[in-house]
Order: C-alpha cells, then structure tokens, then sequence
C-alpha cells in the first residue's frame, strides 16, 4: 500500500491506496479505527481493483481540528464527498460505524460518485433517531477517551493502552477484553493513541445528530445497499427495523445478519465478512 494526502480547506485527510482495474473500493472505519482496522480484511479479499483506506478526521494521519469540535456531522460527510470527487473518483464504499454514516449521507449527496455501499452494523438511524443517547456502547467509548487522557499523561505505549481498553465494560458484565482478541486490542489501542482526544468530548454529545433530512436521504440513494450487521444483544447498533424503512422509501438494500457477533463483524467473523462483501462486489458494477 502506497500513502496519501488531501490537503481540504481545515483538515488534511491521510489514507492509504493500491492501484488497479476496475470501480475502486474506498475503505471507511469506526470512532477509533485507523486503516490498519482493514488489514486483515484485505489479506483475505481477493481483488485486482484499486483500494483506498481513509483516515477520518482527528484518526491516524489525518490532522486534528484546531478548534476540537467534532460534533458537527456536516465536516465528516465533506471529507468523504471531497474525497470521492478528488481522489478515488465513483467507488464502491464500504463503511463500519462511524463510517458507515457518513459514507450514507455523502452517497445521498453525491449518488453519482458510489456505485455501491456495504455497511458494517450501522445505518444513519442510529444517530437521526439519537439512539447513541444512552447507548451502552457509546459510554464505552466515552470512557475510552477517559482512559486515553491518562495514557498520555503518563506517556504510556500500545501494549499499556491496550489494557486499559481491555477492562472497559460494554454493559452486562461484558468488557472489550471479553469480546476482543489480544491482537484486536492492540490494533485498537494503536488507533486511540494516534487520535485526538477531543472527539471523545464533542463527537459524542446528545445532540451530535446530522443535520439532513433522513427521509430526504434515503429517497437519494441511487445504488444497492449491503448491511452485515450482528446482534443487538451482542452489542450489535444495526436494527432490522432500519432496513424496513430503507425498503419502505425505495432504498435497494439487502441483509446479511450474523447472529454470533456484535458490533465488529469483521473482526468477529473475518472469514464470513469477507466471503460477504466479496458476494456484494459481484453484483455491483
């Protein structure tokens, strides 16, 4: 993989990119994941088109924002227009959490430039519907920041952060070292050391909601929709009732649920995650 830059008017988006033939794939992450999140993924997804993993704003190298506000869905949405238009040109994305969102509403913006959309366990829903208010998850990530303040207060490295992820609980008696392996957890923790901790106090906030009609939305979204998504008692955010409405306002979006995993499907069933995308590819141009 070859490294990148796209200097925007306030924020420098780093990503990572391989040539190749055909409609290129633009990889997009959650809160805390850099592109080496997608790593294992590639090993296993056979593909000669051309790849792009992009760092979100204030993640990995891309640059933090001077003023520390990342509430503000409009900047995110932006950069992943900006980068469709200035970089991988019409593309297939693939989108977990974070990145799924606003991989949706840039595709309703710029339908012209995303030729299919796969997403990891997440739908704009999520936040339109302020179902992040109160989620168990999102207060795991809150305490993530906690934890990543005092990190770097005491200078501490990955392995160290690591285990500060590892004890932080995901609700019912279950925490990231339960649900994670020793190598997920350092792959995380490498990405929550590269971040800016400010996210963890603006990103999060009850009223971060996108400010785009979502109806409007989804009546824009011109190509198919995949959604892998997990179980909600697993931790899972995708609900079924959100592909519902997709179909009840015209949205071409198909399923695949994985019924053992929560909220990471690719790193909690690699090999079927891939086997899935890898069926979503075949079908797209």
């Amino acid at each position: 993989m070859r490294i990148g830059v796209l200097q925007l008017d306030d924020v420098r988006l780093g990503f990572e990119y391989k040539e190749g033939a055909g409609v290129p794939l633009v990889f997009m992450g959650g809160v805390t994941s850099t592109t080496a999140t997608w790593e294992p993924v590639l090993e296993r997804l056979e593909t000669s088109r051309p790849v792009y993993l992009l760092d979100h704003r204030g993640h990995g190298r891309s640059s933090h924002i001077g003023s520390g506000d990342y509430s503000n869905w409009v900047g995110q949405v932006s950069d992943t227009c900006q980068f469709l238009e200035r970089v991988s040109g019409r593309s297939i994305v693939i989108g977990h959490s974070q990145g799924g969102i606003q991989a949706f509403y840039a595709t309703a913006q710029k339908p012209e430039l995303v030729a299919g959309l796969y997403l990891e366990d997440i739908s704009p829903h999520f936040v339109a519907h302020q179902r992040h208010v109160g989620s168990a998850f999102i207060a795991a990530l809150k305490n993530i920041g906690l934890e990543l303040k005092q990190a770097l207060a005491a200078d501490e490295k990955g392995s160290e952060m690591a285990d500060r992820i590892a004890g932080i609980s995901l609700g019912d008696d279950i925490t990231f070292g339960d649900v994670r392996s020793d190598e997920q957890l350092q792959i995380m923790a490498d990405g929550v050391l590269q971040m800016d901790p400010k996210i963890f106090g603006t990103f999060f906030e009850d009223d971060s909601i996108p400010p785009f009609d979502l109806d409007d939305t989804i009546r824009a979204i011109q190509c198919p929709v995949h959604i892998a998504y997990g179980a909600p008692e697993l931790g899972a955010l995708f609900l079924e009732s959100d592909l519902d409405d997709l179909h009840d306002k015209g949205c071409e979006a198909t399923s695949t649920k994985f019924g053992d995993v929560g909220h990471s499907v690719h790193f909690d069933a690699l090999g079927p995650f891939v086997q899935d995308l890898t069926a979503f590819l075949k079908r797209v141009d």
